[in-house]
């Protein structure tokens, strides 16, 4: 999913999609795919005190972040703000998720 979105600008040499300049953001959560719900699901356990366990989960959680809220924050910010920012959107889905997977 985030492959296409990087080549997206670009189009499909055999017409499998068009260039598109346009990006489409999530308006409600329930827009939301269940691929990316599952990986929040997944995710969060390692984010639950509110610090990321390692760069990697930390990364993912940013990557998710962007992809659902269609934002831009760079994977390896190190920003208080920009973090806590991601880490709130993640623990919303989550909070609002985890009881329908389990």
């Amino acid at each position: 999913m985030s492959v296409k979105s990087w080549i997206a600008p670009l189009g499909c040499p055999k017409d499998y999609w068009l260039k598109t300049t346009d990006i489409e953001t999530i308006k409600d959560l329930s827009e939301i795919p269940s691929e990316l719900i599952k990986e929040i699901v997944d995710l969060y356990p390692n984010l639950k005190t509110g610090r990321a366990k390692d760069q990697e989960t930390k990364k993912k959680m940013i990557e998710l972040y962007n992809t659902i809220y269609g934002s831009n924050y760079s994977v390896t910010t190190s920003c208080g703000s920009c973090i806590s920012a991601c880490f709130d959107g993640i623990k919303k889905i989550y909070k609002e998720y985890s009881n329908e997977q389990n």
